[in-house]
């Protein structure tokens, strides 16, 4: 009898993974349609248009790739940051003393979706692992830092006593090989300066699997892992690539996506189709939540437009531009004249006046009554749900002022 095979890293061919390519096909075209799509809004709003929605991207990414290992970042600070580094109105947020993970997870998204160009190498790797542990503890537990485990690595999950095993990685003696050799596939597959191009899509979904079942760290592989996925992204699509976020579909359906990697991980050859199949799925979703936000970029260029033509004073200036810079779901509650008399520093009765003006010039849109009205801008679909709440029941959702 042949010897006992758990994970597919103890099988003899591996890491020859393979899948087929006529079964994938149709995932494929489907990705590539949302991508291209996405592509050319990209291009009609040109590289300025796409800088605040990269700033977006990347803010997003840092936030899911940290929820999805338990961890809940300030999204201010995380914002603000990410602002300032690619030269953009950090809007007065301040940046949080003492922040150093935060600023280490930025470097390593920064690095990963703008230095498309550069190989990845394993001093890069563990630029990143170092940038994530800036004070060499994970917790309470001092890990090897910017360096392979020396250590055996399972994961785990129960109580003490009723664990039950998900994975166990590759041994730490093997590792230095094992790493060397998916760094020389990822470059060689460069989908356009490779020795050996590959769909650049595909490359993605395959090296993320591939790295996770090597584990090669102490702790943070799912957030390297993540960055990977982004670099081979933004290697494929470039510029962008940078705003598509995998992380965030990943946690939208984190458990799947844990069952998808373990089941790939358990499989019995090297045929890893199905996880391709699934990933092409979520690389298609992300890539119509990116068009999407592009759709509302376009939206407020030509809003804009509008309201360059009528005449406003310097308060509602400020509190327009505030509405637009956040976006359509980033202003919870729409603007109240409570609002309105905080930002511009004016009495509540001419705030009131002024956010009836604008109504009446059509760039506020009104929902509720009396001290449950709020103000949208008057474009379709922002804060669409909000305000449907606010209309229907005459309370406000939470807000922020």
């Amino acid at each position: 009898m042949g010897s006992y095979h758990r994970w597919i890293w103890q099988l003899p061919e591996w890491p020859s993974l393979v899948f087929d390519a006529q079964r994938v096909q149709g995932r494929l075209a489907a990705a590539r349609k949302s991508q291209g799509l996405l592509l050319g809004k990209a291009e009609m709003i040109g590289l300025e248009g796409l800088q605040p929605h990269i700033r977006d991207s990347l803010t997003q990414e840092a936030l899911t790739t940290s929820a999805i290992e338990g961890e809940r970042l300030d999204p201010e600070s995380v914002r603000s940051s990410i602002a300032r580094r690619l030269g953009l109105d950090t809007s007065g947020a301040p940046i949080a003393e003492g922040k150093r993970n935060i600023e280490g997870l930025i470097d390593v998204l920064q690095d990963a979706t703008l230095k498309t160009d550069s190989a990845l190498t394993l001093e890069r790797l563990c630029s990143w692992h170092g940038a994530l542990f800036p004070t060499g503890f994970s917790g309470m537990q001092r890990i090897d830092v910017g360096a392979l485990r020396s250590v055996p690595m399972e994961i785990v999950s129960g109580a003490i006593g009723r664990t039950k095993v998900h994975y166990v990685a590759p041994p730490a003696q093997s590792l230095a090989v094992q790493v060397d050799a998916f760094l020389t596939w990822f470059n060689q597959t460069h989908p356009s300066t490779g020795s050996r191009p590959m769909d650049g899509l595909v490359r993605a979904a395959v090296s993320h699997l591939w790295f996770e079942t090597l584990h090669p760290f102490d702790d943070g592989n799912g957030r390297v892992g993540r960055a990977i996925l982004q670099l081979a992204l933004g290697q494929d699509m470039g510029q962008p690539g940078r705003i598509v976020t995998l992380s965030r579909q990943i946690e939208s359906c984190k458990d799947r996506y844990y069952s998808e990697l373990e089941r790939a991980q358990r499989s019995k050859s090297m045929d890893v189709t199905a996880w391709v199949e699934w990933m092409l799925e979520q690389m298609s979703l992300a890539s119509e939540f990116a068009s999407r936000t592009i759709d509302s970029a376009i939206q407020r260029i030509q809003f804009q437009a509008v309201m360059s033509t009528v005449s406003l004073n310097q308060r509602q200036h400020k509190t327009m531009k505030k509405l637009l810079d956040a976006g359509p779901k980033g202003f919870d509650g729409g603007m109240t004249t409570r609002k309105h008399e905080q930002i511009s520093q004016t009495s509540t009765p001419t705030a009131a006046r002024d956010l009836i003006e604008l109504e009446r010039l059509g760039l506020l849109k009104k929902y509720g009554a009396g001290r449950s009205t709020r103000y949208y801008p008057a474009i379709e679909g922002w804060a669409e749900d909000d305000a449907k709440l606010v209309a229907a029941s005459g309370k406000p959702g939470e807000v922020s002022g």
